[in-house]
């Protein structure tokens, strides 16, 4: 595994709960990520590996900014060269509390910074508050701050939330802020929420050219780890826990022909795990279904279909 990219979701606990969600984030979700553990998995996996970027997003991590500048401190150490946080802002609900914080995320290392701003995280905060967190980083002297932004099919589109959330990017546009744009997907809320939304696609062949993360599942190049311990190479695709097993030997020792899940993921598809013997009784409905990334999801929550933990 070519590792080059390590990501931590602090926490799915969050102060809003967008319709769109993939991570099912809310104020009523618990855990939160071991500042210790945190520290461990960062230095396991710059052990064996040459980490281009670093990301802590959640849920909302800065609602424990104590945790997240002290990892962020850690990765600075590793000379990471990117160091990244993707946050809804609520921390900007008071500006001179948001200019300290912003100081403190500068001096801990964060160099990247990716403030959501839409029309399903607007649903819950007023403006002001992302807008105080983009102007105390800039004034904090961070290096890449951009707006986050969901859309369900483009900026130009006709339905109401990407209308709505252009308006808002007008609105932003004073400030001299870049865009990160990008396309929810078929996980968590947005399915129940947003389905007459998404596009069906074919359920067949292999995920190999379009998993849901953006990870080739022959040769990851990235790793999210949960508060779990969870080192997941796609969306819920965990490779083992990185509480029980070394980070570095789930890395150096990954090989996704070793697992009977992400074989049949490389080789065949989604559809192929529906043969599998804990699928026998599974009531499969194309018409459900999103597209492949979406399948596989359910399939493997469904049946509790898990990577077995070949290092333990």
């Amino acid at each position: 595994m070519n590792l080059k990219r390590l990501e931590f979701t602090l926490t799915r606990k969050c102060n809003s709960q967008c319709i769109h969600c993939q991570a099912d984030a809310s104020p009523l979700r618990k855990g939160v990520m071991q500042v210790k553990d945190a520290h461990n998995y960062l230095a396991e996996a710059t052990a064996v590996s040459n980490l281009e970027s670093f990301m802590i997003f959640g849920g909302e991590p800065m609602l424990y900014p104590k945790r997240a500048i002290a990892i962020f401190k850690k990765a600075s150490q590793f000379r990471i060269p990117k160091i990244d946080m993707i946050t809804n802002g609520a921390w900007g609900k008071n500006k001179a509390t948001a200019e300290k914080l912003a100081i403190k995320l500068k001096t801990a290392g964060l160099n990247t910074i990716n403030i959501s701003a839409d029309a399903f995280h607007l649903q819950f905060m007023p403006l002001e508050y992302p807008i105080n967190a983009a102007l105390a980083s800039l004034k904090a002297g961070i290096e890449d701050i951009k707006w986050n932004v969901a859309l369900i099919e483009s900026i130009n589109a006709t339905n109401k939330y990407d209308k709505k959330t252009a308006q808002i990017l007008k609105t932003l546009q004073p400030i001299g802020i870049d865009t990160n744009t990008f396309k929810i997907v078929p996980a968590g809320r947005s399915i129940q929420n947003l389905r007459q939304y998404l596009t069906p696609t074919s359920l067949y062949g292999p995920c190999e050219e379009e998993p849901l993360e953006g990870n080739t599942l022959t040769n990851p190049e990235s790793i999210t780890i949960e508060p779990s311990g969870s080192a997941d190479i796609c969306w819920s695709l965990p490779i083992g826990n990185a509480k029980r097993v070394p980070l570095k030997r789930l890395i150096t020792e990954y090989d996704w022909r070793r697992n009977p899940i992400t074989r049949i993921l490389v080789e065949e598809g989604p559809t192929r795990l529906l043969k599998l013997p804990e699928a026998r009784d599974y009531q499969f409905q194309e018409e459900q279904y999103i597209n492949k990334c979406h399948l596989c999801t359910e399939i493997r929550k469904t049946l509790k279909l898990h990577y077995p933990n070949a290092y333990s």
